[in-house]
């Protein structure tokens, strides 16, 4: 850690845990102190009680692994699921995060196109929910060997509980469009084109209130930093200020 810069914190989405992160790590690491968590239930990360509400647990859990590190400033990167993480410790804790970047991710926003759209996407899953469509079906057959690295750091983590995934989109849980006005961090949200679970329609001026730049990552799919880490690196390093 530096005073004079914030940390980078990476939080994953539902297919991966922080390991996922490692084409990121290897990029930013000489120009910031780098930190990816385990959300609760992924990677090493104990699962969470079953009576905890799971979107508080994600959010007590980043904020604690920046208490337990002494990260008093952070840019977060969060990816689909994270972005229900880090939207939420956005809002709760603005003396704490100094950029947000949302990738992929509806961020548990209630925002009708994102939630149609994964209502959509959620024909073509399997019993890995989301990490089913986590990798687009070319980069599979183009890249083998990182497809299976991809399945591998997914099977890490313990299966999802549908009733869990199910409590992310209650009414109760969902941030009013209008709230998003008192985000004081500067905001990013980064789309792929090709993405079949949220894509570019669907998050479109989703956080207009925030004043939120919008990239769209042309050939991306729902994992950029995974499929595209060059372009998704580049496009990164741009929103934080961060040389490329």
């Amino acid at each position: 850690m530096r005073a004079d810069r914030p940390s980078l914190l990476f939080i994953h989405g539902a297919g991966g845990n922080s390991a996922g992160w490692w084409q990121q790590f290897d990029h930013f690491a000489p120009h910031r102190h780098v930190v990816a968590i385990d959300l609760p239930g992924f990677g090493r990360s104990d699962l969470p009680s079953p009576d905890s509400d799971p979107v508080a647990a994600m959010v007590q859990g980043a904020a604690g692994v920046c208490e337990a590190l002494g990260l008093t400033r952070i840019d977060l990167v969060c990816q689909s699921l994270g972005g229900w993480a880090g939207l939420r410790l956005a809002l709760s804790r603005p003396d704490l995060v100094n950029a947000l970047v949302l990738c992929c991710t509806l961020a548990g926003i209630a925002h009708p196109p994102g939630l149609a759209a994964f209502r959509e996407a959620t024909a073509h899953m399997d019993e890995r929910g989301p990490a089913a469509l986590g990798l687009q079906p070319q980069f599979e057959i183009d890249e083998p060997a990182k497809a299976l690295l991809y399945r591998h750091i997914a099977a890490a983590n313990a299966p999802l509980d549908p009733a869990w995934g199910q409590r992310l989109f209650a009414p109760e849980v969902l941030i009013a469009p209008g709230r998003l006005a008192e985000l004081a961090a500067p905001a990013t949200l980064i789309m792929g084109a090709c993405d079949p679970i949220w894509p570019p329609d669907s998050l479109t001026g989703m956080l207009a209130t925030a004043g939120a730049r919008e990239v769209v990552m042309p050939g991306a799919g729902h994992s950029p930093y995974f499929e595209q880490p060059g372009a998704f690196n580049a496009v990164l390093a741009d929103a934080l200020g961060v040389p490329a």
